[in-house]
Protein backbone atom coordinates (compact mmCIF):
# COMPACT_ATOMS: atom_id res chain seq x y z
CA UNK A 1 0.00 0.00 0.00
CA UNK A 2 3.19 2.51 0.46
CA UNK A 3 4.04 1.98 -3.19
CA UNK A 4 1.25 3.51 -3.91
CA UNK A 5 2.21 6.99 -2.97
CA UNK A 6 5.47 6.16 -4.44
CA UNK A 7 6.44 9.53 -6.38
CA UNK A 8 3.12 11.46 -5.97
CA UNK A 9 0.70 12.69 -3.20
CA UNK A 10 -2.01 10.45 -1.81
CA UNK A 11 -5.84 10.38 -3.28
CA UNK A 12 -8.05 13.01 -2.44
CA UNK A 13 -9.97 12.21 0.76
CA UNK A 14 -7.40 9.72 2.28
CA UNK A 15 -5.03 10.81 4.64
CA UNK A 16 -1.79 8.58 4.92
CA UNK A 17 -1.57 6.72 7.99
CA UNK A 18 1.19 7.69 10.30
CA UNK A 19 2.50 4.16 10.73
CA UNK A 20 2.85 4.06 7.07
CA UNK A 21 6.35 5.82 6.68
CA UNK A 22 9.63 3.61 7.86
CA UNK A 23 11.77 5.83 9.20
CA UNK A 24 14.80 3.27 8.78
CA UNK A 25 15.09 3.87 5.20
CA UNK A 26 11.63 6.40 4.78
CA UNK A 27 12.69 9.59 2.92
CA UNK A 28 10.50 13.10 2.84
CA UNK A 29 9.47 13.52 -0.75
CA UNK A 30 10.54 16.62 -2.19
CA UNK A 31 7.04 17.45 -2.71
CA UNK A 32 6.96 18.72 0.76
CA UNK A 33 9.72 20.74 1.02
CA UNK A 34 10.46 24.36 -0.13
CA UNK A 35 13.56 25.16 -2.05
CA UNK A 36 15.31 28.57 -2.68
CA UNK A 37 17.85 29.25 -4.58
CA UNK A 38 20.54 32.31 -4.24
CA UNK A 39 24.06 33.03 -5.28
CA UNK A 40 27.04 30.98 -3.03
CA UNK A 41 29.93 32.75 -2.30
CA UNK A 42 33.29 31.26 -1.98
CA UNK A 43 35.93 29.99 -4.38
CA UNK A 44 34.31 29.77 -8.28
CA UNK A 45 36.12 32.45 -10.62
CA UNK A 46 33.19 33.86 -12.40
CA UNK A 47 30.64 31.61 -12.27
CA UNK A 48 30.08 32.36 -9.03
CA UNK A 49 28.57 35.95 -9.96
CA UNK A 50 26.32 33.95 -12.53
CA UNK A 51 24.93 31.06 -10.76
CA UNK A 52 22.54 30.36 -8.48
CA UNK A 53 24.00 27.55 -6.72
CA UNK A 54 23.37 27.92 -2.58
CA UNK A 55 20.44 26.32 -1.98
CA UNK A 56 18.38 26.46 1.35
CA UNK A 57 15.76 23.77 1.80
CA UNK A 58 13.03 24.34 4.65
CA UNK A 59 10.24 21.93 5.50
CA UNK A 60 7.49 22.85 8.13
CA UNK A 61 7.08 20.03 10.89
CA UNK A 62 3.06 21.20 11.31
CA UNK A 63 2.49 20.74 7.82
CA UNK A 64 3.63 17.29 7.77
CA UNK A 65 0.96 14.36 6.60
CA UNK A 66 3.91 10.98 7.39
CA UNK A 67 4.48 11.95 11.00
CA UNK A 68 2.26 11.64 13.72
CA UNK A 69 1.74 14.45 16.41
CA UNK A 70 3.62 12.72 19.26
CA UNK A 71 6.53 12.18 16.47
CA UNK A 72 6.23 15.84 15.56
CA UNK A 73 6.41 16.97 19.29
CA UNK A 74 9.61 14.61 19.49
CA UNK A 75 11.15 16.35 16.62
CA UNK A 76 10.47 19.45 17.92
CA UNK A 77 12.19 19.00 21.09
CA UNK A 78 15.32 17.29 19.01
CA UNK A 79 16.00 20.57 17.08
CA UNK A 80 15.56 22.96 19.90
CA UNK A 81 18.91 20.92 21.34
CA UNK A 82 21.48 23.49 22.18
CA UNK A 83 23.78 22.33 19.34
CA UNK A 84 20.80 22.45 16.88
CA UNK A 85 19.51 25.70 17.30
CA UNK A 86 20.14 27.15 14.14
CA UNK A 87 17.99 24.63 12.15
CA UNK A 88 14.51 25.26 13.94
CA UNK A 89 13.05 28.67 13.06
CA UNK A 90 9.78 30.69 15.04
CA UNK A 91 7.54 29.33 12.11
CA UNK A 92 7.88 25.54 13.00
CA UNK A 93 10.30 25.03 10.05
CA UNK A 94 13.53 23.26 9.24
CA UNK A 95 16.42 25.01 7.49
CA UNK A 96 18.86 23.47 5.66
CA UNK A 97 21.42 25.22 3.53
CA UNK A 98 24.28 24.16 1.38
CA UNK A 99 26.70 25.51 -0.28
CA UNK A 100 28.95 23.34 -0.49
CA UNK A 101 28.99 21.95 -4.02
CA UNK A 102 29.30 24.06 -7.46
CA UNK A 103 25.98 22.68 -8.98
CA UNK A 104 22.43 23.66 -7.56
CA UNK A 105 21.37 20.13 -8.09
CA UNK A 106 23.92 18.55 -5.92
CA UNK A 107 22.95 21.08 -3.28
CA UNK A 108 19.29 20.34 -3.27
CA UNK A 109 20.16 16.48 -3.15
CA UNK A 110 22.91 17.67 -0.12
CA UNK A 111 19.94 19.45 1.73
CA UNK A 112 17.29 16.87 1.56
CA UNK A 113 19.89 14.16 2.37
CA UNK A 114 20.83 16.01 5.22
CA UNK A 115 16.82 16.76 6.16
CA UNK A 116 16.20 12.86 6.23
CA UNK A 117 19.43 12.05 8.32
CA UNK A 118 18.48 14.75 11.01
CA UNK A 119 15.03 13.07 11.08
CA UNK A 120 15.73 9.49 10.94
CA UNK A 121 18.47 10.18 14.34
CA UNK A 122 15.70 12.60 15.82
CA UNK A 123 12.93 9.85 15.59
CA UNK A 124 15.71 6.71 15.82
CA UNK A 125 14.34 5.82 19.63
CA UNK A 126 17.28 5.31 21.88
CA UNK A 127 18.33 1.72 22.79
CA UNK A 128 18.28 0.84 26.31
CA UNK A 129 21.82 -0.40 28.20
CA UNK A 130 21.12 -3.79 29.70
CA UNK A 131 22.95 -3.55 33.07
CA UNK A 132 25.73 -6.47 33.47
CA UNK A 133 27.97 -8.03 35.50
CA UNK A 134 31.30 -7.23 35.74
CA UNK A 135 33.22 -10.64 35.39
CA UNK A 136 35.97 -11.73 37.71
CA UNK A 137 38.45 -11.25 35.55
CA UNK A 138 37.73 -7.62 35.27
CA UNK A 139 37.91 -7.63 38.57
CA UNK A 140 40.70 -8.75 39.15
CA UNK A 141 42.40 -6.48 36.54
CA UNK A 142 41.07 -3.56 38.44
CA UNK A 143 42.33 -4.75 42.02
CA UNK A 144 45.98 -5.32 40.28
CA UNK A 145 45.79 -1.90 38.69
CA UNK A 146 44.83 -0.54 42.44
CA UNK A 147 47.19 -2.15 44.13
CA UNK A 148 49.72 -0.92 41.46
CA UNK A 149 48.65 2.69 42.07
CA UNK A 150 48.93 2.16 45.83
CA UNK A 151 52.64 1.52 45.40
CA UNK A 152 53.32 3.81 43.22
CA UNK A 153 51.72 7.04 45.24
CA UNK A 154 52.70 5.35 48.73
CA UNK A 155 56.27 7.14 47.56
CA UNK A 156 55.04 10.69 47.53
CA UNK A 157 54.62 11.36 50.66
CA UNK A 158 56.71 14.66 53.17
CA UNK A 159 60.32 13.47 53.24
CA UNK A 160 61.18 13.06 57.01
CA UNK A 161 64.63 12.92 57.58
CA UNK A 162 67.01 13.78 54.75
CA UNK A 163 69.90 12.37 56.10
Amino acid sequence: MASEYRGSAPQEGRQPNPGEFDWKCGKIPESDVRYTASRGGGPGGQGVNTTDSRVELRWTIGESRHLSTEQKNTLRAYAKGEARKTILEESDELKFVCVTERSQLQNKRDCLNRLNAFLREALTPEEERIATKKSRGVKNKERHASEADKRRKSGRGKVRDWE
